[in-house]
C-alpha cells in the first residue's frame, strides 16, 4: 500500500518520534533513531561496522570487513567450510555474498546501527517518490537532517533515485536504496539521472533496483569507496560510469540476471553462449585503487572479458565463480596483485590450463577456488609457491602426482573431495611442510597404501569419509590409531615404508620399518556410518572399529611359505622368458601405432572434428530453418558473391577498408551480418541462409575472431556447407599474427590446406597489391 499522508499527519508523526526517547521499528512505521546524549564523534562512524557509540547490532552475516581501513580482509579461508546462509540453488562462490560486508543494514534493509540522530530508517514503508519527498520535508522539521549520517530508504517503491531529497542530508555516509524499482533514467526526469552532491559519501547500496543500466554520469558528484550492484539485470554500462571513482576499494557486481526478455522464442542452443553483461574494454581502468572485485554469476559476453585487463594493479580480492569464463589468458592476471581468487564453475577453463596459466600471479596468489569446473590435471599448480588455501572440490581428478605439488611449500588447506582420485603408491605431500587439512570424502579410494599413511600422518585434519576402503589391517589401524588410539605404543604404529626385498637363502629383509604416529590427527567429518570399511568377498560394509586385529604377527606374515630357492629360480627364469616375449611384442606394437599417430594426428583428430560437427549441423537440417534452400544447388544463383564472417572488434576495418574496395570499386556484392541479414528470422537461420545463396565465403580472421562463438561457429558451418555442396570457395584473410597455441584446429588445417592472404599494417604500396590480389581472387570466382 502506497503512502501519500498530508503534511499536518507527518508534523505530528515527526513530533512523537522526535518526543520519545528511542522509538524502535513495529510493523511499518517510520523510525528516527534519538540521540543517546553523548557527544557525537564523526570519526567514530567508520565504514567496517562503525565503532565506540556508534557499534552495530549486526545484521546476522559474518562479517568478512577488515578490522580497520587498509587491513586484511576477514574471509574465511577454511577449505572446508565457505560462507553460511547461502540461497538455496546459488553456487557457493569464496567471498561470500554481500550481506558479509553490510554489517550496518539487514536483509530486509533496516539500520543496525546503535541509536542516535546520526540514523533515519525509513526503509519497508512502501513509499513512492512523492510520499518520501513529503515525508522528509515533514521530519526536517523537527529532526536535524544534516547530522544524519546512516540512512536506509530500501524496499520502497520508488522509481526515481532521490536525489533532491538526498541533497538534504549533507553528512552522509552510508546510504542504502536497494529493494526499489529505478528501472529507467529519462531527460524528463533529469535531476534524477545523477547523485547529488554528497562529499562525505562512502557506502551505496543499490542492490536488487531492477537497474538496467546507469546513466554515464551518475556517480560524478560523490566520492564513494564501497559500491553494491548486485541482484540487478544490468546488460550494459558506459564507459565513463567510473570515471570519478578513484576512490572505490569495494565494488560488487555479482548476481545479475541478464535473461534477455523477447529472445526465448528464438530455438537457437547458441544464444546461451551470448547472452550477459558488456563492458567496455577499459571499464575498471578508473578504479585505480580497487582492492575487491565480485562478479561472481554474472555471465558476460564474450567481448567484455577483455575488459578484465583494465583492472588496476591493487586488486587483491577477485571473484569470477560463475561467470562462464571461456579459458585462462594472460590478461586476466594483468594486476599481478591477486592475493584470493574464485574462478570456479567455468567448466570452459579447464580446456586451456598448461603450465604457465598463472605465471603472473606467482608472487601474489595465496587463495584459489577452483571448483566444479571439470579440472583434470594439475600440471598448472608448478609456479603457485605462494599457495596457502586451494579449493578443487567437485572436478573430475582421477590420479595425484608428486611434481604436481613439489613448489607448494606454503599449502596449508588442500580440499579436494568429491573427485575420482584412487590411492597414490608414492609420497606426494613430501614438498608440503605447513599443509595441515586435507579434504578427500567422496572419492574413488579403495584402498590405504603405506605412502598415503606417511602423507596423513603431516595433517593436523583430515576428511576420508564417502570412500568405498577395503577392510585391510591398514585401514583397521590407522582408523583406531586416529580415534581411540588402540595400540601397543599409544599414538604410533609400525608400518614398512619400503617394499620387502628376499634374501639369496630364502629370508626376508624388511628395509625400513619406522614408528608412524597419527595421534594428532582429527578427522573432521568423523561420522560411524561414513566411515564404514567394505568386505568385496561378502559384499558387505562392516565397522572397522569391531573387526579383530590382524592375529598373525608382522614376521609370521613376511615368512610365510616362502618356497626353496632353487625352484623359486627356476620358476622366476620360466617366467622372464615368457615376460620377455609378450613385452617386445606389446613394445613393437605400440612403436608402430606411435609413429602411425605422429604422422597422421593433426588429420585423425582433424577427421573427428568434421564428424562431430557434421553431426551437431545435422539437427538444424530442417526445413523451416532454411530461408532460400536453392543455395544447396550448384546450378542455383546467387545472391551475394561473398558472405564476410567478421568479429565486432573488426567492424571498422570491415566498413572502411573491405567495402569500398570491394562494393565501391570492383562491384562485388558483399553479404554482411548487420545490413542484410532478414529481420524476424533466428541469427542462425540466417548464417546459414546467406551463406548458402553466396558465391564466395571469407573469414576475416583475428584474435577477436578466435574469441567469438559466433565466429567459430560460422567458420565450422563455412566448411561444413562447402563439403556438403561440394564447392572450394572459401578465403581466408588474417588481420594479426596469430600465437599458434591460440590457434583452433579447425583454423590450424584451414591455415595449412587453403591459400590465405595477410593484411599488410605498414606499407601503402604492400595494401595496394593486398586489394589487387583479393580482386583477382573474387573476380576468378564470379566469373
Amino acid at each position: 500500500m502506497e503512502i501519500s499522508v498530508p503534511y499536518r499527519n507527518l508534523t505530528v508523526l515527526a513530533f512523537l518520534l522526535v518526543v520519545l526517547p528511542t522509538v524502535y521499528r513495529k510493523g511499518r512505521s517510520v523510525v528516527v533513531v534519538t540521540a543517546t546524549g553523548a557527544p557525537v564523534d564523526p570519526t567514530d562512524c567508520d565504514l567496517l561496522g562503525c565503532g565506540g557509540s556508534y557499534a552495530c547490532y549486526g545484521n546476522g552475516w559474518p562479517n568478512y570487513l577488515p578490522h580497520r581501513p587498509g587491513e586484511r580482509y576477514n574471509i574465511p579461508l577454511s577449505a572446508f567450510h565457505v560462507g553460511t546462509n547461502l540461497q538455496q540453488g546459488q553456487p557457493e562462490c569464496l567471498l561470500g555474498n554481500a550481506n558479509n560486508y553490510l554489517p550496518w543494514v539487514t536483509e530486509e534493509g533496516r539500520l543496525t546501527v546503535r541509536p542516535g540522530h546520526h540514523a533515519l530508517d525509513l526503509s519497508n514503508l512502501r513509499l513512492n517518490d512523492r510520499g518520501l519527498t513529503s515525508l522528509v520535508q515533514g521530519v526536517s522539521a523537527l529532526v536535524p537532517l544534516e547530522e544524519v549520517q546512516h540512512l536506509s530508504m530500501a524496499n520502497n517503491v520508488l522509481t526515481l533515485v532521490p536525489s533532491p531529497t538526498l541533497k538534504k542530508f549533507q553528512n552522509l555516509r552510508l546510504l542504502s536504496l536497494s529493494g526499489n524499482f529505478f528501472t529507467e533514467f529519462s531527460d524528463e526526469w533529469i535531476a534524477h539521472n545523477k547523485l547529488p552532491v554528497l562529499t562525505e559519501l562512502r557506502v551505496l547500496d543499490m542492490r536488487n533496483c531492477s537497474l538496467r543500466t546507469l546513466p554515464e554520469d551518475f556517480f560524478r558528484n560523490v566520492n564513494l569507496q564501497y559500491l553494491f550492484l548486485s541482484y540487478n539485470y544490468i546488460t550494459t554500462l558506459p564507459a565513463e560510469v567510473f570515471y570519478s571513482m578513484r576512490s572505490l576499494l569495494h565494488l560488487d557486481l555479482s548476481n545479475m540476471d541478464t535473461r534477455r526478455t523477447g529472445e526465448e522464442r528464438i530455438e537457437n542452443p547458441f544464444m546461451k553462449l551470448i547472452a550477459g553483461v558488456d563492458l567496455h574494454q577499459d571499464m575498471f581502468f578508473p578504479l585505480i585503487n580497487l582492492v575487491f572485485l565480485d562478479l561472481s554469476n554474472t555471465r558476460l559476453e564474450y567481448q567484455a572479458f577483455i575488459a578484465l585487463r583494465s583492472i588496476q594493479r591493487r586488486v587483491k580480492y577477485v571473484s569470477y565463480c560463475n561467470i562462464g569464463l571461456p579459458a585462462i589468458v594472460d590478461y586476466l592476471f594483468l594486476a599481478k596483485s591477486i592475493e584470493m581468487l574464485d574462478i570456479s564453475y567455468n567448466v570452459g577453463v579447464a580446456q586451456s590450463l598448461h603450465s604457465a596459466s598463472f605465471t603472473l600471479l606467482a608472487n601474489s596468489l595465496e587463495v584459489l577456488y577452483f571448483k566444479d569446473s571439470m579440472v583434470q590435471q594439475l600440471s598448472w599448480l608448478a609456479p603457485l609457491q605462494k599457495l596457502r588455501v586451494l579449493n578443487l572440490r567437485g572436478n573430475i581428478l582421477r590420479m595425484l602426482h608428486r611434481e604436481s605439488f613439489a613448489n607448494l611449500s606454503n599449502l596449508e588447506q588442500l580440499d579436494l573431495s568429491y573427485n575420482y582420485i584412487s590411492a597414490w603408491n608414492q609420497q606426494i605431500l613430501t614438498s608440503t611442510d605447513a599443509l595441515q587439512s586435507v579434504n578427500l570424502r567422496n572419492n574413488s579410494i579403495v584402498i590405504l597404501t603405506t605412502d598415503m599413511l606417511y602423507d596423513f600422518s603431516r595433517l593436523s585434519a583430515m576428511g576420508l569419509g564417502g570412500n568405498t576402503i577395503q577392510c585391510s589391517c591398514n585401514y583397521v589401524k590407522f582408523l583406531r590409531n586416529i580415534v581411540h588410539n588402540r595400540t601397543d605404543v599409544p599414538g604410533a604404529y609400525t608400518i614398512s615404508a619400503e617394499p620387502l626385498i628376499v634374501g639369496k637363502h630364502g629370508s626376508s629383509v624388511n628395509v625400513a620399518s619406522t614408528k608412524l604416529s597419527l595421534q594428532h590427527v582429527q578427522l573432521f567429518d568423523y561420522d560411524e556410518s561414513e566411515y564404514l570399511c567394505m568386505n568385496f568377498t561378502s559384499n558387505q560394509k562392516l565397522d572397522p572399529l569391531e573387526l579383530q586385529d590382524c592375529m598373525v604377527s608382522e614376521d609370521e606374515l613376511i615368512n610365510a611359505d616362502l618356497p626353496e630357492a632353487q625352484e623359486r629360480d627356476q620358476e622366476h627364469a620360466k617366467n622372464h622368458t615368457l615376460v620377455y616375449i609378450l613385452v617386445s611384442v606389446a613394445i613393437s606394437f605400440l612403436i608402430v601405432c606411435a609413429v602411425g599417430l605422429f604422422y597422421y594426428w593433426f588429420h585423425i583428430k582433424y577427421f573427428f572434428k568434421i564428424i562431430k560437427n557434421s553431426a551437431v549441423l545435422s539437427f538444424f537440417n530442417d526445413d523451416k530453418l532454411y530461408l532460400d534452400k536453392s543455395g544447396l544447388l550448384k546450378e542455383a544463383d546467387f545472391h551475394y558473391d561473398v558472405f564476410v564472417s567478421y568479429s565486432n572488434a573488426d567492424r571498422t576495418w570491415v566498413l572502411d577498408q573491405l567495402l569500398p574496395n570491394m562494393e565501391g570499386v570492383s562491384q562485388i556484392n558483399l553479404c554482411l551480418h548487420e545490413r542484410d541479414f532478414e529481420v524476424g528470422y533466428g541469427i542462425l537461420e540466417n548464417i546459414i541462409s546467406c551463406m548458402d545463396r553466396s558465391r564466395c565465403l571469407m573469414l576475416i580472421v583475428s584474435e577477436s575472431f578466435l574469441l567469438s562463438h559466433w565466429c567459430q561457429f560460422e567458420m565450422h558451418l563455412a566448411q561444413h556447407r562447402l563439403l556438403e555442396t561440394r564447392r572450394d570457395e572459401l578465403i581466408l584473410v588474417l588481420l594479426e599474427d596469430l600465437p599458434k597455441r591460440k590457434c583452433p584446429k579447425t583454423l590450424s588445417y584451414l591455415l595449412k590446406t587453403k591459400t590465405y592472404i595477410k593484411w599488410p599494417t605498414k606499407s601503402v604500396d604492400e595494401q595496394v597489391l593486398f586489394w589487387r590480389r583479393l580482386h583477382k581472387a573474387l573476380l576468378a570466382a564470379k566469373g
